[in-house]
């Protein structure tokens, strides 16, 4: 605020903590009548005067039940996600059964706009993806269903899903109580779509969507990931 003294000589001005010598030189300065010595002086006696009732302040018992509430609804959401987390082992990869790209015109598949329908089987489960460009660009938006093909008319479990990135858990999320996920995507390397099924995980590596030796046959072998 001002060259003739220091911020921490202000603080200690206004705080009373000075030596006599050294509050009187202030002191004799002030009175000279610098003008910008008298600013900085208000300014930092403001200072003093807010930390002084700072001290006592009680805040309203009513914003503190409100922090409280929301601190402990918090901590619960963290336990929870921390909870949900599992171990993912070995994993079978899905068999693809439909794929739109290869129903699609050359031309068709090189328009700028990514849009594909594909099913995969999994065991007794049939997983029907559309995957889209997002809003983001270079970034991919993924729905879909996950269906028991053996109790078409029972509602399906929820099914815990997880994106990772080779042995890196990025997302971890379930379906709904009608089969249905979503979750968004950028081109990495190794991404893949965990499932897990009651006998067994399911792994669907989504760079096989982008597959540029054979973009409309991304590969179906079923294989141990590790």
């Amino acid at each position: 605020m001002t060259d003739h003294f220091s911020s921490p000589q202000w603080v200690d001005f206004v705080r009373g903590l000075l030596d006599d010598k050294a509050r009187t030189e202030i002191e004799q300065h002030l009175s000279d009548g610098c003008e910008a010595c008298r600013e900085a002086f208000d300014a930092w006696s403001g200072f003093a005067r807010f930390a002084q009732a700072e001290a006592g302040f009680v805040p309203p018992a009513d914003a503190v039940r409100v922090a409280r509430t929301y601190l402990a609804q918090q901590q619960l959401r963290d336990r929870r996600a921390t909870a949900r987390r599992r171990s993912w082992g070995p994993s079978m990869l899905a068999t693809l059964v439909f794929d739109s790209m290869q129903e699609a015109p050359a031309g068709v598949r090189a328009g700028a706009a990514y849009s594909r329908h594909l099913l995969f089987a999994a065991q007794s489960m049939a997983i029907d993806l559309h995957v889209e460009n997002a809003a983001r660009a270079g970034w991919y938006q993924l729905t879909g269903q996950i269906v028991d093909r053996t109790r078409p008319d029972q509602m399906p479990r929820r099914i815990e899903l997880a994106l990772v990135e080779g042995d890196a858990e990025i997302s971890v999320f379930q379906t709904n109580a009608f089969g249905e996920f979503q979750c968004s995507f950028d081109r990495r390397r190794d991404l893949t779509l965990l499932f897990a099924l009651e006998s067994g995980e399911v792994a669907l590596p989504l760079d096989v969507l982008f597959n540029t030796s054979n973009p409309g046959k991304p590969s179906s072998t079923v294989t141990q990931r590790s």
